[in-house]
């Protein structure tokens, strides 16, 4: 549907379809420590490993420089070992750890794409006044399927 056969209240959908390529899904994935009394006890009289679940968190975040900057929370991405990263065209690659603080709740995390990259520019709150209208545009990992221990984020 064009901007023009729109509700003249529904003015946000223009803006989410300006933004979009730039808006990216986040999944993390860690090993979560055993607190099972049973994986204790065999670990402690077997010489093998007990397979440990690993642990997913979902976000969302967005592109901030066209090398594959992603600015994210620092909540969504924690101490996890692994993240992914899906982009509007459908390609997914493991991001690594730039910076995170904690106290703020941010975090800048990378991709090296070998696609064109649609950075969306960073605002400044010295240009908005107190009563403006904000909006979140985010980008849920819906349809993520579980393969051999591994997961894949449906098309």
């Amino acid at each position: 549907m064009s901007s023009s056969g729109l509700h003249p209240f529904n003015f946000f959908v223009p803006i989410v379809e300006q933004v979009q390529e730039g808006v990216v899904s986040i999944v993390t994935e860690d090993v979560s420590p055993s607190k099972n009394v049973d994986s204790f006890l065999r670990s402690m009289i077997s010489d093998e490993e007990p397979p440990t679940p690993a642990e997913r968190s979902f976000g969302s975040g967005f592109l901030f420089h066209p090398k594959g900057y992603i600015l994210t929370s620092e909540h969504v991405i924690g101490k996890s070992k692994h993240i992914y990263v899906k982009l509007f065209n459908g390609r997914v690659f493991e991001a690594k750890r730039i910076l995170a603080d904690r106290v703020r709740d941010y975090a800048v995390i990378k991709i090296d794409a070998d696609c064109k990259l649609l950075p969306l520019a960073l605002g400044s709150s010295a240009h908005t006044k107190v009563g403006e209208w904000v909006i979140s545009v985010g980008s849920p990992p819906v349809g993520v399927e579980e393969k051999s221990n591994k997961f894949y984020f449906a098309k």
